[in-house]
């Protein structure tokens, strides 16, 4: 292991955590819909493995997307983010939709959140983690603290 020189920049342990845009609950709502049906779609056709069924769909994020929506209801926040990266689920989703006569309804919702999130890609925020949620960077400073923290006693 090679040592560091006092002249040499400290690099921070934390991992980069990619830039995210805000997504309002019904966008959540939708977009869960979205991810719904094309894992039920690519089910139908066949067996697939249950990696290619997570990607393809989207249904992987689904987790996810409901713990940060959780914790910013706490936190009395309207939108969550979600990672420029997983707008690209959103994009295989409704292609696979597409490509297996996905519901013309849900096909439709899934273009028009592809064209809302790809105007907010333009300015995308940066994240943070709290408690291992995703959160924008700025939003719940101190959440360890405070009427939102149960109390032990």
């Amino acid at each position: 292991m090679r040592r560091r020189h006092r002249d040499q920049p400290h690099k921070p342990l934390t991992s980069a955590i990619p830039d995210a845009i805000p997504i309002a609950i019904r966008e959540i709502v939708t977009l869960v819909e979205i991810f719904e049906h094309a894992h039920a779609r690519i089910v139908e056709l066949g067996e697939v493995d249950k990696e290619t069924l997570a990607g393809a769909s989207g249904s992987s994020v689904i987790p996810m997307l409901y713990a940060r929506a959780g914790f910013a209801s706490i936190q009395g926040l309207h939108t969550i983010p979600l990672l420029v990266d997983e707008i690209g689920l959103l994009e295989a989703a409704v292609i696979n939709l597409e490509s297996y006569q996905g519901g013309e309804v849900v096909l439709c919702a899934g273009y028009q959140l592809l064209d809302y999130f790809a105007n907010r890609n333009r300015n995308p925020y940066p994240v943070r983690q709290v408690h291992g949620i995703l959160t924008f960077a700025g939003e719940a400073e101190d959440t360890t603290s405070g009427s939102t923290t149960p109390s032990l006693r």
